[in-house]
């Protein structure tokens, strides 16, 4: 059994969020997409942007909005959205006190693949 633990793994500050990074995860898998654990601070939001892989974000804890493109909706714990690469997005958290948590899972898509990984 492999075994990682917050106190364990490091945490970045990126995109407006801490960022603790699942997958992928160095001498154990490398699956064809990787992942994060993501937290925006109460009242403070992602910073917007977009990138070259496609992405979903399952919110997990918290109460917030979400922008993807000109689309817009609050969002809650059990909230699954789906980003397509190029796809301007922006995260806020609407709570004073609770961050906003949710896994993100990102990819490229096969065309894309074959021209070169990027990563977020």
């Amino acid at each position: 059994m492999h075994v990682k633990t917050a106190a364990d793994d490091d945490l970045i500050r990126k995109n407006g969020c801490d960022i603790r990074q699942l997958y992928p995860w160095s001498g154990v898998v490398t699956p064809p997409w990787n992942s994060t654990l993501c937290s925006i601070r109460p009242e403070e939001a992602s910073t917007a942007h977009s990138h070259d892989t496609d992405e979903t974000f399952i919110f997990i804890s918290g109460q917030g909005h979400a922008r993807v493109g000109d689309e817009e909706r609050e969002v809650a714990p059990g909230d699954v959205i789906y980003i397509p690469h190029g796809t301007r997005h922006i995260v806020t958290n609407t709570s004073g006190q609770d961050p906003l948590t949710f896994v993100s899972i990102y990819w490229l898509q096969p065309a894309q693949q074959r021209e070169g990984d990027v990563s977020q």
